[in-house]
């Protein structure tokens, strides 16, 4: 079973604690292109952003293996410039997804009451010169550490609900099965492996140090709780006049 997995730390402890018999056959893509490889047959199952839904209705998703953030920890990271209370233009760098580019205009319009723009921004990140929301490993550097708004946090903050950000789909509903069934009890095992895992990651011990103070609010298992944040999270963009019709997600038990 090739399984796709996105270029993040998350996505890395997650691969850490699968069984051996998958690790092997781990493919890790840029985030946006995840869902096209699954499309095309590249995997046979893959982590892929939730948003990435909408377009891909017909993919079975797990309910019980996902990503989901309600804390200071996120994937993604807001960074403010300094001195400037103006919020018209939002930078998007990293490794960005369908997920940022969809819900940063919404966030950013209920949370902090502005219309932004959305920039996708290829130029040098340049901390404290623009509005940025900076995805992936690029956040992991110890003098950002501090200076940062967790964007998952927001996102939960408006749901009201944790922020599944990755969710765990196929277009076979038995590898779903297969994959959900041998990753019971995951979250046990992140939690009782967690120090080892970020051992063999080899990130900074300020780095580790904030992941270990904050990792019990990510999440690697769906309960009810994250089902229903992720079908809310999915009608926001219905109710913005985004998309259409609002989509039924395809679970697969």
């Amino acid at each position: 079973m090739k399984i796709g997995i996105p270029k993040n730390i998350y996505a890395a402890i997650f691969a850490l604690s699968l069984p051996e018999e998958y690790k092997e056959n781990l493919i890790p893509l840029t985030t946006s292109m995840i869902s096209s490889e699954l499309e095309k047959g590249n995997c046979d199952i893959a982590l892929i952003p939730s948003c990435d839904l909408l377009t891909h209705k017909e993919f079975k998703v797990s309910t019980k293996i996902a990503l989901s953030f309600d804390g200071d920890l996120s994937n993604a990271k807001i960074y403010f410039k300094d001195d400037s209370n103006s919020f018209e233009t939002v930078y998007l760098q990293g490794d960005v997804s369908s997920n940022e580019i969809i819900l940063s205009k919404i966030i950013f319009s209920e949370r902090f009451e502005t219309e932004i723009e959305i920039v996708l921004d290829t130029e040098e990140f340049a901390k404290g010169k623009k509005n940025y929301i900076l995805v992936g490993n690029s956040n992991l550097d110890d003098s950002l550490v501090s200076s940062s708004i967790s964007f998952a946090d927001q996102v939960a903050e408006f749901l009201d609900y944790p922020y599944t950000e990755f969710v765990l789909a196929s277009k076979n509903e038995d590898f779903v099965k297969k994959l959900s069934s041998d990753l019971k009890g995951l979250d046990k095992k992140i939690e009782n492996n967690i120090t080892q895992y970020l051992q063999r990651l080899n990130f900074s011990d300020e780095i580790n140090k904030n992941l270990l103070e904050n990792i019990h609010a990510v999440y690697f298992e769906l309960t009810e709780n994250e089902r229903t944040g992720l079908s809310e999270l999915l009608r926001i963009p219905y109710f913005h006049g985004l998309i259409k019709e609002i989509v039924d997600i395809n679970f697969v038990d």
